[in-house]
């Protein structure tokens, strides 16, 4: 009786560390595919794509994920706000690759538009965005691989009504790349629809890079 006792603790303490290992190996999958998907080329709309495809990335439709149908609804809403208010211009690539054996999609945007007056010198604001999705995640993954990826120290962390999410600040790494986001969304959570989706997602955007401009160095 003792015996048996000690073998059912023992697989009680052995089965949560084990989901911990396969959490922990997920996670630094996630956060690789998304750092060798959407860094190298960054600053460049048609590079990162063309960087994506040489990966492996294949062309997505928008129904190929019912929820990524549902978060490109949500994001075509932004978009055509922002060309009505500040001439706006919004164009994407999406795409779709197994990361760790589970379907991932990837989305690569660029979107145009003037702040104040148009003829601002500093117009128009253009940037480059990245978003690596898993709309079957069921859990958030360990924040510390984006630590590691971006060099920094979580900046904001949110845990509210099943959204998970941290804010790291630019990546000294990386010159012209803002806030990195790592986000979770429950199936349950009131936040799944204002966002179109749930599950997991890291993104950044990036200011994109003026034909002919040199290629800044890290800051760091």
């Amino acid at each position: 009786m003792i015996r048996a006792a000690a073998v059912a603790l023992l697989a009680c303490v052995a089965a949560p560390s084990a989901m911990a290992t396969e959490s922990a190996v997920y996670g630094a999958a996630f956060v690789d595919a998304f750092a060798t998907a959407c860094v190298p080329e960054r600053l460049s709309y048609t590079g990162t794509r063309a960087n994506a495809e040489a990966l492996g990335w294949i062309t997505a439709e928008r129904d190929a994920h019912p929820e990524l149908m549902a978060m490109m609804s949500v994001m075509d809403s932004a978009a055509a706000s922002a060309a009505e208010e500040m001439q706006g211009t919004f164009e994407h690539g999406l795409y779709t690759k197994p990361v760790a054996d589970l379907p991932h999609y990837l989305v690569v945007s660029r979107a145009s538009f003037n702040i104040g007056e148009p003829d601002d010198p500093l117009n128009p604001w253009v940037y480059v965005g990245c978003y690596l999705y898993n709309f079957d995640a069921t859990a958030p993954i360990d924040p510390g691989p984006v630590s590691a990826l971006t060099g920094n120290a979580i900046a904001h962390q949110v845990d509210n009504e099943g959204l998970v999410s941290y804010v790291w600040g630019p990546p000294c790494p990386m010159p012209r790349t803002g806030d990195s986001y790592l986000t979770f969304i429950a199936d349950n959570s009131p936040h799944a629809a204002q966002t179109g989706f749930s599950g997991l997602m890291l993104k950044f955007e990036t200011s994109e890079l003026d034909p002919g401009a040199a290629i800044p160095e890290p800051y760091c």
